[in-house]
């Protein structure tokens, strides 16, 4: 075996040398001397440098890369183009050119060839330009001609087209360009005066780098390997290599040839092709040197049947066990020193491709081969899985660039050879990874999986292996699965803390999990699911685990944060369970029962918690903005930032069952309805304490006898009306900003919870729980009497002192304080709470007029109902009762109570925060009102115009007449006022400054209306059926009040800028029918009776057709000192606005006579019998005070009783404060 092996060495050794030779002539033919050859040698030996290995080019076929394709010819011709017109290149490379892109030019629409044939004809066409020239140094032009054309190839492939630009053609392109510069080193050599090489010499093919190889890789004695050159020297010449390529020719045509194909199609496309290269090069070698055609035909006729020069007997063998040689001594070779994609170093990869070409081996042979060996190797621990890789890529490429059908039957055979290995090899690679698949790495796994689908995926391979090859598989998991599956719990169970184990568990099993689902186990191993199978497994011991501490006492009492992790690490898992579980599962997690006490037990504590949210909040904040463009405060940001917390913990647990995520949110938004509740409690009381001053509240605390006395004589007026009412701060507007920053913010969360779509889905499955019959045996209600308005004047001031008494059923239930001297009384912090039962009972409330030494009189009353009916939305509703004779009644009526709908306390909680801006702004309001209807009083016009009132000034209103000037000066009005515009002004700017946008025009609203009922009431005595002491005014005085309209407007408007409140907004109704009683105030008593029954009659239409009157754009009343301009007068009187019913009485009862008072007593008298009205469209006033099966009893009055009478003060009776 050792003497067939050393022969088989020295075989080998013998025909790598004699390959090496070859190369080494074809490359340094151009360095002989000029004495040595003529010059058409030398041309063919630089014709030898430039294309390289001409066996390179005509090798196996397989190399497809520098086919020409249209692409290439298209890029070239536009480059060609751009340097014929440029200045770049002589004018007779240019000729050249020009020459080639009309050969070029038939290649355009149907491209044969590859790139190398450009060079070759562009090489033909330049050496016959020359010949004409007969030029000496036709040689080195031609050179750099050649070069100079590889170099814009090159550009062309590079830039344009580089999918075309293969290492091995740019190698080549190279080749060409570098002729030159390679000449020009070898000159250079020999001026310097070194030692220089004599052509075809022993010594200067023992220089050459691929016969160095060769002896290193033989490990050949010098001498030994010096004397086998001199030996083949001889041997080894282009003529010989002709005769072998002939005699290749030949053999492609024996008979047992086609023996080594699997049919005759395959033979006959191998030897056409074979043919056509070998053919092709044996003219290319004709055409570099044409003294080869004449030798190698005389030395084909002398030795026909002698051997091949170049070509061993046994190639096949003679190349295994050459490149078994190439491995075995590159194993250790440095990646930079290695060939691409290849175990080789850059010259045993030359070495195999010069033998490998000579021999005319084909390319899948050489590819098994490779692959072959590498393999072997890699079993050895030898070569790495990079090494695999890289040598089937390789297969890859060979299978793609020849068809399989054309490959010999012994390289097939040795295909399923190989691959039956490999399968074998990563087969059990696979299964050993798998049985620790939790340790292996995701590339290792990848690169298993993909060399082993490479395998099963090959045609030729499923031909001859039709059975699936990894069955077995998942039983290894399954085993691997149970086996990791105690040593987790084993790890996890080394405290007494079963929530601590289990939540350790779900940690490192989701991590692992997660880990083979996303990076080890992307896809499946041979159609098998690796994390599926070991979920399978390991998931209903972990159900098991769960389902034994869910029962357990201990756990209802886990920390609430732990359980949720454990919580969000079990839904981690249940997600990838229903992902990459089995198809057919079990319902293994039953989140629900496991955890829906801990959610609910979270709530209970979310809502105990909620008072201290909301204490701790306002105990925090200081009222002021948060922000410069922010005008809220901090504890609205701190208590919805608390709720936005709250329910991003409901949303984040991805609950999964639907119906009772509704119902945690219900429960959620109840919480926050609560703590608003709470919250907008808290600032309505802090906002009436800066409003009104400590004084008034006070007196409500104090309950002795002095107190009461005290109360009973001095009426409780401890601010005198002519006293400036504090300024108001900015703390204060912070406080009612915050108010609607929550009402915004609470809208904002209802659209994030989604309110309507968990309202929807529990009503649309029916899922609200419905309300049960008689569930109450008695239900609370809370009475509050918020504000009246427009109340019977009962005292000699033109004012009143009222205060609301509530009786049911003949019993006193409660009584507010007494607000003292007004029309427009509002009580605060009082309610009363009544128990009823399920029927509708009638609810009396009458307003009286307190009275120091005499009876208190009957301002006016009302019935209204309390029924469940009416209230069974436990929402606070706004009852208005009209009163009678006259006057509004409004009430906050609440039925205490809750539903168990979303929808319900989100309503709440908007309806109490828009009620309570309402009442901050109601409150501003009527702090400042006493001050405005002072310095709007006719004792400052009075003292404007420098007298008292007597008795003689009530003769007639042109007592004033001898003054000399019927127009007030508007100074004089200006100053009267001073102090109420600098007030104004003062407060105007702060609420400007610190209150919203939205809250800013609610209250200047408000004032704004006040300031022309405080003008109104200046004007005119209050609406009654008896005649008053009040006198009209004189014309100046009529214009002085006017003028403070006029001012009070421009004021408001924002003066000469304008920029505050828009005029339109001004002139309201309520201006115009302002401005609107002086067309009736001079009026004789005969024209006023006429214009209240036209009134009376334009009201009554105006109520049939149901609209309302356009608004008025021209003042009866102009001053030129306003702001609107002066408008011409209208000829025709009915266009101009009349006055209301209401306003003509009370300018009738300024009037005297008997017509009058019977007049005004035949007028009330209808208004107190009236025909039954249509009921108007009031929203809860229509529920609450309709008629209907429970009608509402009458007043406890007659007909004809007078509210001036007297009647006895009815007990006060405890009050129940909020």
């Amino acid at each position: 075996m050792a003497s067939t092996r050393a022969s088989s060495l020295a075989l080998v050794y013998d025909y790598s040398l004699r390959c090496a030779l070859r190369a080494c002539l074809e490359q340094t033919s151009n360095l002989r001397p000029a004495s040595f050859s003529s010059s058409i040698s030398r041309r063919s030996g630089h014709f030898h440098d430039m294309f390289g290995s001409l066996s390179d080019r005509f090798g196996d076929g397989g190399d497809k890369t520098d086919k020409l394709t249209r692409e290439v010819v298209r890029a070239l011709l536009r480059r060609l183009d751009d340097i014929t017109k440029g200045q770049r290149y002589e004018q007779d490379f240019l000729t050249m050119v020009a020459l080639i892109q009309k050969h070029i030019q038939l290649y355009r629409f149907r491209p044969t060839g590859t790139i190398q044939d450009l060079v070759l004809a562009f090489m033909k066409i330049t050496e016959t330009e020359l010949k004409k020239e007969n030029s000496s140094n036709s040689s080195t032009i031609m050179d750099r001609y050649v070069a100079q054309f590889a170099d814009i190839l090159k550009q062309t492939v590079l830039e344009d087209v580089p999918s075309c630009a293969s290492p091995e053609l740019i190698d080549t392109l190279d080749g060409f360009m570098g002729q030159r510069r390679q000449q020009q080193r070898v000159d250079t050599k020999r001026a310097s005066g070194g030692p220089s090489l004599v052509y075809g010499s022993v010594e200067s093919f023992e220089q050459f780098p691929m016969v160095k190889t060769v002896q290193a890789l033989f490990q050949v004695d010098p001498q030994d390997h010096k004397r086998k050159l001199r030996e083949l020297h001889p041997l080894c010449t282009q003529s010989a290599f002709m005769r072998d390529l002939k005699q290749c020719i030949n053999n492609t045509n024996q008979p047992d040839k086609a023996n080594e194909f699997p049919n005759r199609n395959s033979y006959d496309a191998w030897q056409k092709r074979e043919t056509k290269q070998l053919t092709e090069l044996l003219k290319t070698l004709t055409l570099l040197d044409p003294t080869l055609s004449t030798a190698g035909d005389d030395m084909d006729t002398r030795s026909h049947k002698a051997g091949f020069t170049f070509i061993p007997e046994d190639p096949r063998g003679a190349f295994q066990l050459l490149m078994t040689l190439c491995l075995d001594q590159d194993m250790n070779t440095p990646d930079a020193e290695r060939a691409k994609t290849s175990v080789l170093s850059h010259a045993s990869d030359e070495l195999l491709r010069e033998c490998w070409r000579t021999w005319r081996l084909s390319t899948p042979f050489r590819t098994l081969l490779y692959l072959d060996l590498v393999k072997q190797r890699f079993d050895c621990n030898v070569f790495t899985m990079d090494d695999i890789k890289d040598a089937t890529r390789m297969l890859d490429r060979a299978l793609k660039e020849n068809s399989i059908t054309d490959w010999t039957l012994a390289d097939r055979a040795t295909l399923i050879r190989i691959y039956e290995d490999m399968e074998r090899t990563f087969g059990m690679a696979m299964v050993d990874g798998l049985s620790q698949y939790w340790k292996v790495s995701p590339e290792w796994i990848h690169d298993v999986d993909y060399l082993l689908d490479r395998i099963y995926e090959d045609p030729l391979y499923r031909q001859t292996h039709p059975q699936s090859q990894g069955q077995n598989w998942v039983e290894t998991v399954e085993c691997a699965a149970v086996e990791r599956w105690r040593s987790l719990e084993t790890d996890c169970t080394k405290d007494d803390d079963d929530l601590s184990n289990l939540l350790m568990l779900a940690d490192k099993l989701t991590k692992e999990l997660v880990s083979l689902a996303t990076r080890k186990f992307k896809s499946p191993i041979q159609g098998a699911s690796i994390p599926g199978i070991v979920m399978t497994i390991q998931m209903p011991y972990f159900a098991l685990e769960m389902e034994n501490w869910a029962y357990l006492p201990s756990a209802q009492e886990a920390p609430i944060e732990v359980t949720f992790h454990l919580y969000h690490k079990v839904l981690s898992l249940k997600r990838l369970y229903d992902q990459y579980g089995p198809q057919q599962k079990a319902s293994l997690f039953k989140v629900e029962s496991w955890f829906l006490s801990h959610v609910r037990r979270w709530l209970r504590t979310t809502d105990a918690a909620t008072p201290e949210w909301v204490e701790n909040a306002i105990k925090q904040d200081n009222f002021r903005p948060t922000h410069s463009l922010t005008m809220h405060s901090s504890s609205i940001v701190d208590l919805f930032s608390l709720f936005h917390q709250a329910v991003d913990f409901v949303q984040k647990l991805q609950w999964p069952n639907e119906y009772q995520h509704c119902r945690f949110m219900t429960a959620l938004s109840k919480v926050i309805g609560v703590a608003l509740t709470q919250y907008t409690n808290a600032l309505e009381e802090r906002i009436s304490h800066d409003i009104i001053p400590p004084s008034l509240h006070s007196t409500d605390h104090d309950g002795s006898f002095l107190s009461k006395a005290k109360l009973q004589l001095t009426g409780n007026r401890t601010m005198r009306p002519d006293t400036i009412p504090d300024d108001f701060t900015p703390e204060l507007c912070a406080k009612i900003n915050d108010i609607e920053a929550a009402r915004s913010r609470l809208d904002r969360l209802y659209q994030r919870m989604d309110v309507d779509a968990i309202a929807n889905y529990l009503r649309e499955d029916g899922m609200i729980p419905p309300e049960k019959n008689g569930q109450h045996a008695s239900f609370l209600y809370s009475i509050k009497a918020v504000r009246a308005e427009n109340l019977q004047p009962l005292d000699s001031n033109g004012l009143s002192d009222p205060y609301v008494v509530f009786d049911l059923d003949g019993k006193q239930i409660g009584r507010t304080h007494t607000v003292y001297e007004t029309l427009n009384p509002r009580w605060e912090h009082q309610t009363f709470d009544v128990w009823l039962g399920s029927e509708t009972v009638s609810v009396l409330a009458m307003v009286y007029d307190e009275d120091l030494w005499t009876s208190h009189d009957e301002c006016g009353g009302a019935w209204f109902k309390l029924s469940p009916d009416y209230f069974n939305d436990y929402q606070s509703h706004d009852v208005v009762l009209d009163l009678h004779p006259q006057g509004k009644l409004v009430l906050r009526i609440t039925m205490e109570g809750e539903k168990d709908d979303i929808h319900f306390w989100f309503g709440k909680a908007f309806r109490i925060l828009k009620r309570a801006e309402n009442d901050a702004a109601g409150l501003l309001v009527d702090r400042m009102s006493r001050y405005i209807r002072h310095c709007l009083s006719r004792k400052v016009l009075d003292k404007l115009l420098g007298h008292e009132r007597s008795f003689f000034s009530s003769f007639g209103r042109n007592s004033g007449s001898s003054r000399q000037a019927t127009e007030p000066d508007l100074q004089g009005c200006e100053d009267a006022i001073v102090p109420l515009l600098d007030y104004l002004e003062r407060n105007l700017k702060i609420l400007n400054d610190h209150l919203s946008e939205s809250n800013m025009q609610l209250v200047i609203g408000k004032i704004w209306k006040e300031v022309l009922v405080a003008l109104e009431s200046t004007l005119l005595p209050p609406l009654s059926e008896h005649h008053s002491d009040m006198k009209p005014l004189d014309d100046y005085e009529f214009h002085v009040v006017y003028k403070w309209l006029e001012l009070l407007k421009i004021l408001f408007n924002g003066g000469e800028d304008g920029d505050a409140v828009p005029l339109d907004k001004l002139e309201s109704s309520q201006y115009y029918a302002l401005l609107a009683i002086n067309v009736a105030y001079n009026l004789e008593t005969d024209q006023l009776l006429e214009l209240y029954h036209a009134a009376v009659k334009n009201q009554a239409e105006l109520k049939q057709r149901g609209g309302r009157k356009a608004d008025r754009s021209k003042s009866v009343y102009q001053s030129k000192n306003t702001a609107r301009k002066k408008k011409p007068k209208q000829e025709a009187t009915s266009s101009i606005d009349l006055p209301s019913s209401d306003v003509i009485l009370r300018i009738v009862r300024m009037r005297s006579g008997k017509t009058v008072r019977d007049f005004l007593r035949t007028e009330f008298d209808k208004r107190s019998n009236p025909a039954p009205p249509i009921p108007p469209p009031h929203a809860v006033v229509a529920e609450a005070t309709r008629l209907d099966d429970h009608p509402l009893p009458p007043l406890p009055t007659v007909a004809n009783h007078s509210f001036n009478s007297s009647s006895p003060a009815p007990p006060p009776v405890p009050t129940h404060h909020v």
